[in-house]
């Protein structure tokens, strides 16, 4: 990104000195010709008999005479290698265009429109325009260095000691800051000071815990215990719902159940489930999981299918289906509450099991 910053930069420096030095360079060449022009001019038609005639004839000559034309540059360096009048065309009618100059001859005025070329120094041009980016870019680190300096000067903690009434004050809006959008969606009111200093010790992940359960509907009390509890799943089957570090989560009953019987194989130090293969059912697992089904009021269809075997496919869906349920209500938090995988070398299927140790697990509320 940095390499394509410069290049536009160069780029557009290179295509600005051309500019600006073929417009001096025209400048003063219109400056020079308004000059010399009726020095030259008039002489010849005091004494011409067709000043038409005349003022074509010259038109040409002077062409010649002012093929290649020397100036001093305004600019730094000098930029253009030749200045060259391509046409010259003298007038005692009224020109019009940006290039014209005119001037007073007896009774009348005189016109003259020039048209010229430019020929540039690509290699100066190139080298100032490298210098001129060099530069710019330079200076656009040192304000970047600056700023970050500023930035970083203003985070420095300041001693408790040393911190006077108001930058105490000030150090605590600051740390407050960061519900203001719970604030604005009506999810928090009313604070009391003791809730506000609580909310101002919170470290980052409290702060998400605290923002999910007002999320989930809990209140303010029960968001702040939560924000403080332990990190732990807890199952609660009969209201269909698990509580995860607090905050209570309701799932679909069917994957609550599978969720339910991976948390008992690691509660119970029972190995990672190495998925059946495609076509060979699991019957003996699929018993037990289908008396777990009818013991917590399972769907019958999911019973039913467990009748015939439990089978990987079913089994994947229903991770599927606990991982977006939790990344519904925990976003990116979710991940921990979810599932190791491991590929089997031998039959190439994968193992699962929970993330969570055993200790965090609890069957019941």
């Amino acid at each position: 990104m940095n390499y394509l910053k410069a290049l536009v930069l160069f780029l557009l420096i290179f295509v600005g000195l051309i500019y600006l030095s073929g417009q001096n360079a025209k400048q003063q060449l219109m400056t020079i010709l308004a000059e010399q022009l009726p020095q030259v001019v008039n002489p010849s038609l005091n004494n011409a008999i067709d000043e038409s005639q005349e003022l074509s004839r010259m038109s040409h000559s002077l062409v010649d005479d002012l093929h290649d034309i020397t100036f001093v540059s305004k600019l730094p360096a000098d930029l253009v290698a030749t200045l060259t009048v391509t046409e010259l065309n003298l007038r005692n009618k009224k020109l019009s265009g940006s290039n014209t100059v005119n001037w007073q001859f007896g009774n009348h005025t005189l016109y003259a429109s020039i048209d010229s070329s430019v020929n540039f120094n690509y290699w100066l041009v190139a080298f100032w325009a490298g210098a001129f980016t060099a530069l710019g870019l330079l200076i656009d680190y040192l304000f970047k260095f600056i700023f970050k300096l500023q930035t970083n000067r203003q985070k420095v903690p300041i001693p408790d000691q040393l911190m006077t009434a108001e930058d105490k004050l000030s150090t605590a809006i600051d740390e407050l800051r960061w519900f203001d959008g719970l604030k604005q969606q009506g999810l928090i009111k009313g604070l009391t000071a003791q809730q506000e200093l609580q909310l101002a010790s919170f470290k980052e992940q409290q702060q998400c815990w605290f923002s999910i359960a007002l999320k989930q509907g809990l209140n303010i009390e029960q968001a702040l215990k939560a924000a403080e509890a332990d990190d732990t799943l807890c199952f609660d089957l009969a209201n269909q719902q698990v509580i995860i570090h607090g905050v209570p989560i309701r799932l679909s009953k069917t994957p609550l159940l599978y969720y339910f019987w991976y948390a008992k194989r690691k509660f119970e130090a029972e190995p990672a489930y190495l998925n059946p293969p495609q076509g060979k059912p699991d019957h003996k697992n699929g018993q037990q999981l289908a008396k777990l089904m009818q013991q917590y009021g399972g769907h019958q269809k999911a019973i039913r299918d467990l009748d015939e075997g439990l089978k990987g496919k079913t089994l994947d869906q229903n991770r599927n289906k606990i991982k977006t349920e939790l990344q519904r209500v925990l976003e990116g938090l979710a991940c921990d509450y979810l599932f190791d995988s491991e590929r089997d070398e031998r039959t190439a299927r994968y193992r699962y099991s929970l993330k969570l140790p055993a200790s965090k697990l609890k069957l019941g509320p």
